[in-house]
């Protein structure tokens, strides 16, 4: 299971630790890499940034850019495959749990979770059909925001 920590991070399933903001990439890595294979990624606007992926979840990890907090953990994402090669958006819940609070956000329909969501979090929501689940779900540290997309919103 993993455990959202709006402000601190994301805990790990498996005693893997703690993805905390402000920690080194290199220590972000091997937190990670004590559950899944790690790629390494290219993200604009981030000083590093890395993903893998475990039991159908996609994990991100983002380095804050230049500033006070430069080459620091500042953003972390957890989003779900797609279930087939179609993009179709789940209609189940996800086979590990993703919780806020003692809610599974990826285990009940989004229209359940609305209300348990962080309040520091962006949220992707999916196509919008009836009875559909969260996408995916990312929280950002205190020290560095990531711009909104189109298919995001904050909640």
């Amino acid at each position: 299971m993993f455990q959202l920590l709006p402000g601190t991070g994301v805990l790990l399933p498996h005693r893997a630790g703690t993805l905390r903001f402000g920690m080194s990439e290199h220590t972000a890595r091997w937190a990670l890499s004590t559950i899944c294979y790690i790629r390494t990624q290219s993200v604009c606007g981030a000083a590093w940034a890395f993903s893998g992926d475990y039991l159908g979840l996609t994990i991100d990890v983002l380095g804050a850019p230049e500033g006070n907090h430069a080459q620091r953990l500042g953003y972390v994402e957890l989003g779900r495959s797609p279930c087939d090669s179609s993009g179709e958006e789940p209609q189940g819940p996800a086979l590990v749990p993703v919780l806020h609070e003692g809610i599974d956000l990826f285990g009940r329909p989004r229209h359940d979770v609305a209300s348990h969501l962080p309040s520091d979090s962006r949220v992707n929501h999916g196509l919008g059909r009836t009875g559909g689940y969260i996408q995916s779900i990312g929280l950002r540290s205190p020290y560095w925001a990531i711009p909104y997309g189109s298919e995001t919103v904050e909640e």
